[in-house]
């Protein structure tokens, strides 16, 4: 995912044909989050951190940042208010030393120092360097169809930014969140489609960058599903519907805002806003 299509922010290559994979997810198990006391009520975006053992998430509703350990418990003490709302995905970087979030009212990045919990600095994309390739995309007043995700690419130090639908964008940052590298529109053409989903109706919530395969997981919520999409080819991998099983029949997660995967041990975490339950899959390669 370097900035090689720099030149071209409005990426309209020929396309590469899809290289299909064939993975399936096992539900590990589900725990519920929600914590009224704390304003832990929708949770609406996750990520990991650098060695596996805690996950932070946002809640639309409250200014604040939750740490939970991998079963969904909140850390009391490593969780914090801050003075923004309207926070809809989360990402760390920087050996965990800050944490990025973004404000989907503004369609700002907002990086947070960790240790001491006070914003840094922020940047709206109308800021940026090259808004002007995309600001056609985002309506002033803004709609309730701006930022919903974010995640660093480790091999590179990007931000990747995700634009919820009308239409789904995926926006590249340089590292300073100065510069609008270059963008994705997601479409059906690189494999962005649901079976049950007319196209305009297809949503993009949160995604996770994964190291392994230098890959986007991205979760959408009316979706219901993963998708993996490798930037390098402009093309969806696969697509994974999220279910659970409850006796009866399978059920799929109701609305799926935050998704954070950890690549070593084929972990992937999703959070519902729905349900406030964090529920952790294993990946599993099916020959």
């Amino acid at each position: 995912m370097a900035g090689k299509n720099e030149p071209s922010l409005e990426n309209h290559q020929e396309r590469v044909p899809m290289r299909m994979t064939s993975m399936r997810l096992e539900l590990l198990s589900r725990h519920r989050i929600r914590d009224p006391g704390l304003g832990l009520n929708e949770p609406s975006g996750l990520t990991l951190n650098a060695d596996g053992s805690a996950l932070y998430t946002v809640s639309d509703d409250t200014k604040a940042i939750f740490r939970l350990d991998l079963k969904g418990r909140v850390s009391v003490s490593d969780s914090f208010f801050i003075a923004l709302d309207d926070l809809e995905g989360i990402a760390l970087r920087g050996n965990d030393s800050e944490l990025l979030v973004v404000q989907e009212r503004s369609n700002s990045v907002v990086v947070m120092d960790l240790s001491s919990r006070r914003e840094r600095y922020r940047r709206p994309l109308s800021a940026m360097t090259n808004y002007d390739t995309i600001a056609h995309h985002f309506p002033d007043p803004p709609d309730n169809n701006g930022l919903e995700g974010i995640t660093v690419n480790t091999r590179n130090n990007h931000v990747v930014v995700v634009k919820e639908r009308q239409p789904g964008l995926l926006i590249e940052l340089d590292s300073t969140l100065t510069t609008i590298l270059s963008t994705r529109v997601l479409q059906a053409s690189q494999g962005f489609i649901h079976p049950e989903l007319k196209a305009e109706k297809l949503d993009f919530s949160g995604l996770s960058y994964d190291s392994s395969s230098d890959t986007l997981w991205i979760v959408s919520d009316k979706g219901r599903c993963l998708f993996q999409y490798d930037w390098a080819g402009d093309t969806v991998l696969q697509r994974l519907d999220l279910t659970i099983s409850t006796g009866d029949k399978p059920k799929q997660i109701r609305k799926p805002e935050g998704v954070a995967i950890d690549p070593g041990r084929k972990r992937i975490y999703v959070v519902s806003d729905r349900d406030a339950d964090l529920y952790v899959f294993k990946l599993h390669d099916d020959c």
